[in-house]
Parts: structure tokens; sequence; C-alpha cells
């Protein structure tokens, strides 16, 4: 039991009330007057429910710094050797997977669904490590194993005629019957049912899964009552991709195959259109919304403001860490505050501080089906108490805005999640020291890495910028 006494906390409502917070087997069991187990004394402190980052990518973990002033399908290509994708050992993927904990406990992030790629793709021992490294961390989410069976001459318009046939041979690669993916996912599915930790299927995206299975990953879905991840219309390029490879968007497409449902997490939807909207919305799937991201590839502003409008669930995220340099959340949540005032001179109708804190806490529990983001009694006990007496929270006329738009995480003193305390000023579950120690010792092995990464995208650079150009050409994109 504990209770966190004489604070000041933010309502479900986003408005500031003051009271004890009490914590028993890991939830909210009251607000008011208590006094029970361990007393944590939160005078002049703030608690805000903990953050969820609902989309990033930990086999990315190495490559911060690595890539700038490249489009998304070019600087996809930089990201590992291309030929061989990653090649890691168990090990380093447990320090990468724990390197990236330290940044998001330290800010604040208490939940997360980490798109990771496992490659060879059905190792045991890869996904074991992920998996190990977030239960030792003591977060809460979903590890999302991402796949994909379609090679990326036939994914990207106009690529399969700008490459020659030996590289064709180099990039095409054998994939597992889709029956043994879907096993392997299945299996693990069953495996990892822990209460903080679960495991889930990310289809990478319409045009790079085959109907097969993308069908196979709804049925796990709905079986499992899991979210399905998918990278959906995220770039200018796969707006045309839709109508290039199937005559229509890659939304409409989806629909056409009875392959939108409630639990489709649609990552990005930048390049959505009207009809898009309205067949999301009509099934009931999730937006993630990856402003930093979206930013930097300079992929675009997703329309977010019509999805709240039809009352669809946005959540929020950092994904890739070279494609944004950090996973604070944060900075995700003042970014959403910021930009989409850019995009509608009717100030009546800008999106700010109370949609992004929403997205980053309550939206994003919903999108990992989670009874978090809110403090209430019932909802469990993930909370940040934060100091107040700095220059980010001082002064104060609307602590929300002051969380959304001057904070950066330097104030969380304390996380809890699932009612135990992670972090007081360092981490508790694993020693970050140590981590670290362990990602310098790998450093030479890392910039190897990426030099092999480098050189093998130069092989494919020119072929995919003049596929890349050709789509941008087109008048209707």
């Amino acid at each position: 039991m504990l209770t966190i006494k004489n604070c000041k906390y933010i309502t479900k409502d986003l408005d500031l009330a003051q009271g004890d917070i009490f914590i028993k087997d890991g939830v909210i069991a009251g607000i008011g007057d208590y006094f029970k187990g361990v007393i944590i004394d939160a005078t002049d402190k703030l608690v805000m429910p903990g953050l969820v980052n609902a989309h990033l990518h930990s086999h990315d973990h190495f490559n911060k710094g690595a890539v700038d002033n490249l489009p998304l399908e070019i600087y996809l290509m930089y990201l590992r050797p291309f030929y061989s994708g990653i090649q890691t050992t168990p090990e380093e993927i447990y320090y990468r997977t724990l390197y990236g904990c330290i940044e998001m406990i330290k800010t604040g992030t208490t939940s997360i669904m980490d798109d990771v790629i496992i490659n060879p793709l059905l190792e045991e021992a890869h996904l074991d490590a992920v998996m190990r490294a977030y239960q030792d961390a003591g977060l809460r989410g979903y590890v999302a194993g991402h796949v994909l069976n379609i090679p990326i001459d036939k994914t990207i318009p106009y690529l399969d005629q700008s490459v020659d046939e030996n590289l064709k041979m180099k990039i095409n690669r054998d994939y597992p019957p889709v029956e043994e993916i879907i096993a392997y996912f299945e299996k693990h599915i069953a495996k990892y049912r822990d209460k903080l930790m679960k495991f889930t299927i990310a289809p990478s995206g319409p045009q790079r899964c085959t109907l097969e299975l993308l069908k196979g990953a709804k049925y796990l879905s709905e079986k499992y009552d899991v979210p399905a991840v998918s990278h959906i219309l995220e770039s200018k390029m796969q707006k045309y991709a839709g109508d290039y490879l199937f005559g229509k968007t890659l939304i409409e497409y989806l629909f056409e195959h009875d392959l939108l449902y409630p639990n489709l997490c649609s990552v990005h939807s930048v390049w959505v259109t009207e009809r898009d909207i309205e067949l999301l919305s009509h099934a009931g799937c999730s937006v993630i919304h990856n402003p930093a991201s979206n930013l930097k590839l300079g992929s675009g502003i997703a329309p977010i403001e019509k999805f709240l409008s039809l009352n669809m669930n946005v959540s929020l995220g950092t994904d890739n860490i070279s494609a944004n340099d950090t996973i604070n959340m944060f900075e995700s949540m003042k970014l959403t505050g910021l930009i989409h005032k850019t995009k509608n001179i009717n100030y009546n109708n800008w999106l700010g501080h109370k949609e992004a804190f929403r997205m980053a806490t309550i939206e994003g529990g919903k999108c990992i089906k989670e009874d978090i983001g809110a403090i209430e009694v019932g909802k469990k006990a993930d909370l940040l108490i934060l100091d107040t007496f700095n220059e980010r929270m001082m002064p104060s006329q609307d602590p929300v805005k002051n969380l959304v738009y001057a904070e950066n995480g330097a104030s969380v003193e304390m996380v809890i999640v699932d009612g135990k305390i992670i972090y007081d000023g360092e981490i508790k579950t694993f020693d970050e020291r140590l981590v670290l120690e362990k990602i310098r010792t790998l450093s030479d092995h890392i910039n190897k890495v990426y030099i092999q990464s480098a050189d093998q995208a130069g092989e494919i650079h020119n072929a995919m910028d003049i596929a890349y150009r050709r789509c941008l050409e087109e008048k209707d994109v």
C-alpha cells in the first residue's frame, strides 16, 4: 500500500485538485484523506498520470543522430544493412532496449507500444531479450512484432523499373509461409500475457503485407483482443502507392477486404482523404500521431483535428529515435499543441494543450487497451510526481499548459508504475550506469554497422530517388 500525501493532482477533466491518493494492489483505491502504507509527502508537488508512448521502434535505438534531410522511403534505407537486416545478439538487444528505457522513465513515460523488428523474423531468443528488458525495467505496454512479406521493389511505385536485376537479387529475400508467421505470433501472444508487458502483431503496412498476412493479423487481434499496429499513409509517396498498386487509397483497400476493425491502430495517417477518415471512424480504428518524425522526414502534418471531431481515439508517439532523436513524450505533447495551429486560420478550431495532454495519457491508454491515463478511483496506478519549484513550472496559471508547453521532463521526481516506484531521482529497476557502460563498449560496433548500412543504401539510393521523384510528379498527389 502507498499513500501520496498532500498532493495537487491533475483530474480527468484537466482541472487542479488537492488531496491524498491511496494506492493498493497497483490500483488507485481512494482519493481523499488516507494515511496507509508507505507515505510519500508530496506537499508542493504535482501528480499527473504517467505518459503513454504509443509508437516507437526500439530496434532503431542505436541510430540516434544518424540521418537527416531524407524523406521516409530513402531514410529507411540507411537505418540498417539493407540486404541482411539487423544482425544483433540477444545481449545487444537486451541492452539496446534498456537504453531506450532510461530516457523514457526519466521523462515520465510509464507505458509503451514498441513496434520492433525481430530479425531473423522467427527468432525466439531475440524476442525474449526485448521482453525481458521491458519486464526488468517495470514498464507497461506491448511489444508489437513488426512483420511484412512483400519485397520492397513491389511496394514502392516505379522502383521495380529503376532497380537493375543484380540489385533485385540482393534486396529480395525469402519470407516464411504466412501460416508459420501467424503461428509464431499466436504462440507468443499467448506466452507473453504478463501483468505489465504483453505481445502483439504489427503488420508493417497494407502495401507491404499480403492479404493473407493482413487477415491473419486481424484474426489474432480479435481472438486475443490485442491492438494491431500498422503504418498507413505516412508519406506522400504512400498516398500515390495506393493508386498505383490498388487503384484506390490504402484505407479504401483495407475497407474493401474487411480489414478495418476496432483494434487496428493506424500509425501516422498523414495523407488520408475525407473518405479515408470516415472509413477509419466508422470502423472504430485508432490513430497514432507522431508529430516529430512527420516533421523531420518531411511527411507532413496529420489532420488530427478532423479525427478528433469524429470522436476518434487519437494517441501520441515519438516514433524512431533517428526520426526524432529523442523519445521524450513531453516534446511530442508540445509539438502536438503547436503545429496544428498553422493549418487553420479559424482559431476557434485550433488543437491545443488539452488535446495534446489527453492524447499522451488517457487516449494512449485506450490505444494500448489499458485502464490508465487518469487519476481516479479504479484506474491503474501509473503516476508521476513532479517538482513545481523551478523555472518551467513557475508561475503557473494553468499547470496543464505548463506541462505541455514549458516542461521537458526535468521536473519528474518520481515514476510509479502499477503502484511500484521505479524512479525516484534514480532508476530503481536496473543499473542505468551499467547499461550506459555497455552501450559505450558497443560504440565501435555500432559505428561499423552504420557505415555498412550507408554503403549498402548508397547502392540503391539513386534508384529510390528516381522512384520518389516520379511519384511526386504525379498531379493527383
